[in-house]
């Protein structure tokens, strides 16, 4: 018996208006019977069986799902283009429920980061549409905070004063080389000095510094990274003052020219501390220091800096991040041909500096950590969760347009090159902005 018009069109009118109902409702509230009618809507019926039936898949799970379950059991489907095409649905369907995913806060996101960058050992690889749903709220949702990036620069500040005094301190009391030759060094004694070496390590700690300065100038998250690299530096330092303090080696070398007792008065203690203090420690600014070996300050300044500038520029700066490396290297070992540290002063400076920077942002880049249920930071790191308490995240490397040169450009202008570098999603597809160049 054949059904009427009428019949037709009310069952047509009701399946559209279930249809409908089934949209604006959340995907992660859907029932089995929710989901049969979504793969029916899509011509996927023959998938119901095993899906819904067998498996009892509702929309939560539908959501949690990855391409591997799929192909795993207990679903098991063999056909490539049956797996295929599902995914693509369920991928479709998991971008456009973007607030399901935000309370899950996973941070193993890619966030335009160097290959050669330190906290590229600490990520995996996920997929776009977690690219998208997850970074685009790290742009909403980071915070300048100046105030601990102005904490973290008076930390540095009291760490650099107290560094440079105790670096004056050692050097009065430096052991005699007449009674105390060199220490034996297997790369010392059969390296020749090479006089000149010491100041172009201090050169390139200076392009180094220059460099990170202009990456601070363009990069959107610069208080963020500023305040990091002012609490790592400071923690650095202060650690090596005590090293030196403790424990006094005699200098690796006959040609330095190091006298002990040679600033007694208050007056000469003051004097300098002040020039070791304003230059920095450089020998290129005349300020010549014996005493300060273990470990050694200019391989902290040059690793410290390469990875600054490794971890904060994004992956289309690959010749810059292979030039930061090389300059790295180059300098520690310039340092060891001027014969001004012995070869244990630079490798415990570069393992230490790399290791508590990688240390640092493992931590900062996990939100687990940062619960408010969990005071193990704030007990253990009263510092670092006063300063990374709400970042939780890798720092997203977008680039902007600083202040001066925003008088040059429009608004709209301005505006358009930094959404072009945050993710997009509508609702038929999942996709990530054009990364920023």
């Amino acid at each position: 018996m054949n059904e009427s018009p009428t019949t037709s069109t009310s069952i047509n009118h009701n399946e559209s208006k279930s249809n409908i109902e089934l949209e604006r409702s959340p995907v992660a509230s859907w029932t089995t019977a929710d989901v049969e009618r979504w793969l029916e809507s899509l011509n996927l019926s023959n998938y119901i069986n095993r899906l819904c039936k067998e498996n009892g898949i509702d929309g939560l799970t539908l959501l949690l799902m990855r391409e591997d379950d799929l192909k795993q059991s207990p679903l098991s489907i063999e056909r490539l283009c049956d797996i295929k095409k599902l995914w693509y649905h369920i991928r479709l369907l998991q971008c456009q429920q973007n607030d399901f995913y935000l309370p899950l806060n996973d941070q193993n996101t890619k966030q335009n980061h160097s290959s050669l960058s330190p906290s590229h050992l600490l990520g995996t690889n996920n997929d776009s549409c977690s690219i998208h749903t997850e970074e685009n709220v790290i742009v909403k949702t980071l915070k300048a905070e100046k105030r601990k990036t102005f904490v973290s620069f008076l930390y540095a500040l009291m760490s650099g004063i107290w560094t440079s005094f105790i670096m004056v301190v050692v050097h009065n009391r430096v052991p005699n080389v007449q009674k105390y030759p060199p220490l034996p060094d297997l790369f010392l004694d059969n390296i020749p000095l090479i006089h000149w070496a010491f100041t172009v390590s201090e050169c390139l700690i200076v392009v180094m510094g220059i460099t990170f300065l202009l990456i601070l100038i363009f990069h959107k998250y610069s208080s963020i990274i500023l305040r990091r690299f002012f609490a790592l530096g400071g923690t650095i330092f202060l650690l090596r003052s005590i090293t030196m303090l403790v424990t006094s080696l005699s200098v690796p070398g006959h040609h330095l020219e190091c006298t002990p007792l040679q600033y007694g008065t208050t007056g000469e203690i003051f004097t300098r501390w002040l020039q070791i203090f304003l230059f920095q420690g450089l020998s290129i600014h005349g300020i010549r220091s014996c005493g300060d070996y273990m470990f050694s300050g200019h391989t902290v300044m040059l690793t410290l800096l390469n990875h600054c500038i490794t971890e904060y520029t994004t992956s289309d700066f690959y010749v810059i991040h292979l030039l930061s490396w090389l300059c790295n290297i180059l300098g520690m070992i310039l340092i060891l041909a001027a014969h001004e540290h012995y070869t244990i002063d630079v490798l415990i400076a570069f393992f230490l500096t790399s290791r508590l920077f990688l240390y640092y942002h493992s931590l900062a880049n996990n939100a687990v950590l940062h619960s408010i249920t969990d005071n193990r930071l704030s007990i253990w790191f009263p510092m670092f969760s006063y300063f990374e308490r709400n970042t939780q995240c890798m720092v997203p490397n977008v680039l902007r347009i600083p202040w001066p040169l925003t008088l040059i450009y429009t608004h709209e202008e301005v505006d358009g090159s930094e959404k072009k570098s945050m993710p997009t999603c509508d609702n038929k597809k999942c996709m990530h902005g054009k990364k920023q160049q």
